[in-house]
């Protein structure tokens, strides 16, 4: 297997390039169409049926094969880049780095998952087993998408997803959950200087607030609350009658942020008559909690890494993921299958080169050898 996709490399690398250099940021379908029409045909070639899921932001591709479903393989291909960032910088190679927009979140994980698909063909025709969702808005939470995830995911018995890995040796088992959250406080305008008691500052009210939402952190437990965005008044001399504030909330498991979330409602209620305060919005993503489904899905994986010499190990992260969605399906999960690299929705975001086939290598083998001894698929020696 490392061979073969040592073979695949120059042909990788070259595919990569073609995505980086298009614009796929989230909203722009034309960018989004372009890719499609790029790696649908190389599934198609694969004997698998397409499906374009429309959406607003540009179409969702799922794939699948002819047989019982029993793996499901996610990356998604909209970037946080506008419209004209590919022209400004696009793809390059610097000895063993890449460079250029998208390049590991997440263009290099599709040209992995498609590779990796390619593999399984080769190996008694496995992919046939394989259902695949590439979808267009994760970096706004998968809010068009997620009916096709949990739909996709539901059908499978495990799951793989090629978002970027922190190191060589790591793979993700699980994620924090997010809430977004908007805080809109109303008090009463009054002149600061002739009558600043016949007013209620609604800023006043909202760092009182910002303080008491601050102190529901608690790192043991794997949670924040941060304020993050804030804004309010008019003019120096009144007292203000509006204010508001954007809240982050990250937790680690769905019981804590259902718990936080009851903590922080309390919190925005008035601390004094004639303050209407109203709070909005809620938990956004389900965190991707450790399971032990999960937990034996990642033994497998260490244990495939092994015959490459790679000696894997559990990793977490405060970002989030479709792997969220996945897992909270019901489906278990193990994240960040891509290559290496880092400074992700920057203009310095870099894939180290070298982890791109190594990675989809060991990918490739695990996910036939769990088809082969969890799922018990019976590859087919004429394909």
């Amino acid at each position: 297997m490392r061979a073969l996709f040592v073979s695949w490399e120059d042909e990788m690398l070259a595919l990569l390039e073609r995505l980086v250099n298009i614009d796929s940021g989230t909203g722009h379908a034309e960018g989004i169409e372009r890719i499609v029409d790029i790696i649908e045909p190389m599934l198609q070639e694969l004997g698998l049926t397409t499906e374009r899921r429309p959406s607003p932001v540009g179409p969702h591709l799922v794939a699948y094969g002819p047989r019982s479903p029993q793996v499901l393989l996610m990356g998604h291909i909209d970037t946080v880049f506008p419209p004209g960032t590919a022209a400004a910088r696009p793809f390059r190679r610097e000895g063993a780095r890449a460079y250029g927009p998208g390049v590991i979140d997440m263009k290099s994980g599709i040209v992995s998952l498609l590779y990796v698909v390619k593999a399984l063909a080769r190996a008694g025709g496995l992919h046939r087993h394989v259902r695949i969702v590439v979808n267009a808005d994760e970096e706004i939470s998968s809010i068009h998408s997620r009916p096709v995830i949990y739909e996709q995911a539901r059908l499978c018995r495990a799951a793989f997803v090629f978002e970027p890995a922190q190191s060589m040796e790591t793979l993700t088992t699980s994620r924090k959950g997010v809430g977004d959250l908007t805080l809109a406080i109303t008090g009463k305008a009054a002149h600061a200087g002739a009558a600043i008691e016949d007013g209620l500052s609604a800023i006043e009210e909202l760092a009182r607030k910002i303080l008491a939402l601050h102190a529901l952190t608690d790192t043991k437990k794997g949670r924040s609350v941060n304020v993050g965005i804030v804004s309010g008044g008019t003019a120096r001399n009144v007292v203000a009658e509006r204010a508001t504030a954007r809240v982050d909330l990250r937790f680690a498991t769905k019981a804590d942020g259902e718990a936080v979330l009851e903590q922080i409602r309390a919190v925005c209620r008035p601390s004094h008559p004639g303050y209407r305060v109203e709070l909005t919005g809620g938990i956004t993503r389900p965190p991707l909690e450790r399971t032990a489904g999960i937990a034996a899905l990642f033994e497998h994986m260490r244990e495939a890494g092994r015959a490459f010499g790679v000696e894997f190990t559990e990793t977490s992260s405060g970002g989030v993921s479709d792997a969220n969605l996945i897992a909270d399906a019901g489906v278990p999960v193990i994240d960040s299958l891509g290559p290496v690299g880092g400074r992700a929705h920057s203009d310095q975001e870099y894939l180290e080169v070298p982890t791109m086939a190594l990675r989809a290598a060991v990918a490739a083998w695990a996910i036939g050898r769990w088809l082969r001894q969890a799922a018990g698929v019976t590859a087919d020696a004429a394909v």
